[in-house]
């Protein structure tokens, strides 16, 4: 079994990617279950999220999206709601897209929600897109989440794209902090080529390396950036083990985000 732990909807006027996309990409990389985030930067509210992911229930995973700085970020009582009703599967933040640092107090509130509810808080790190419009690459550095991962214990935090290019420190989070976990989405555009092939090997290679486990490694592509079936490929002709491999493709994954059937 695979689940894709790292995609998003779009909703623009010239460019919908939406339920029926993703499902329709999911099947061709014969992917069982895929995480799909919100966003201000893809046009998509939380609101959207839920609608489009109830077209295929057991099969897409909705992780709302909290913009702390924004006047039409989604209340606390608004997010309790939808984890206590099993609706939502954890929140990711857009550090380094957004101006804040996961240790913000303005976090707090949501933070706890997710620990009450063992649901994970996931932060995008490392590179941002250079058409972005201000994003800080100082936000997203993947050392900046050891401050939260101490303070917050138990509460469950996933450090999006192995912290790109900062592998080695994201690396060192994970094995300082034992609720901290990775996730390998979005380290190519489009289809995986020959040149991504050498980054992707280096940056497997430099997690492992300095500490990094795949047991706390989750498979994530990124879409509708990234391919799926290509990403599938790449990870399956890795040196890995069976074990190793499960446990990236879905077993971590399961316990992490509570999807077990």
């Amino acid at each position: 079994m695979i689940i894709d732990c790292h995609t998003h909807l779009e909703f623009y006027p010239d460019k919908k990617f939406g339920a029926q996309e993703i499902v329709a990409s999911m099947k061709k990389a014969k992917i069982k279950k895929a995480l799909v985030y919100a966003g201000e930067m893809f046009n998509c509210a939380n609101e959207k999220l839920l609608c489009e992911s109830s077209l295929f229930k057991g099969i897409l995973f909705p992780i709302a999206s909290i913009s702390p700085l924004s006047q039409n970020r989604s209340t606390p009582e608004q997010i309790e709601e939808w984890l206590a009703g099993k609706k939502i599967y954890g929140l990711k933040f857009y550090t380094g897209y957004e101006h804040f640092y996961p240790s913000d107090k303005i976090l707090r509130p949501y933070l706890n929600l997710l620990e009450k509810y063992n649901q994970p808080a996931i932060f995008h790190s490392g590179d941002t897109w250079n058409q972005a419009k201000d994003a800080k690459l100082k936000y997203a550095h993947p050392l900046i989440f050891d401050d939260l991962a101490s303070d917050l214990p138990n509460l469950k935090i996933v450090i999006a794209h192995f912290g790109n290019p900062w592998a080695k420190d994201a690396a060192e989070v994970s094995y300082k902090n034992k609720n901290v976990y990775i996730d390998c989405s979005g380290l190519v555009y489009d289809s995986v080529k020959p040149q991504d092939k050498i980054l992707l090997k280096r940056l497997f290679s430099d997690y492992l390396l300095f500490g990094g486990s795949t047991d706390k490694l989750l498979f994530g592509t990124d879409w509708n950036l990234c391919d799926q079936k290509g990403y599938v490929g790449y990870i399956n002709r890795l040196q890995l083990t069976k074990k190793e491999k499960e446990n990236i493709f879905y077993k971590t994954a399961q316990s992490l985000f509570n999807l077990y059937d």
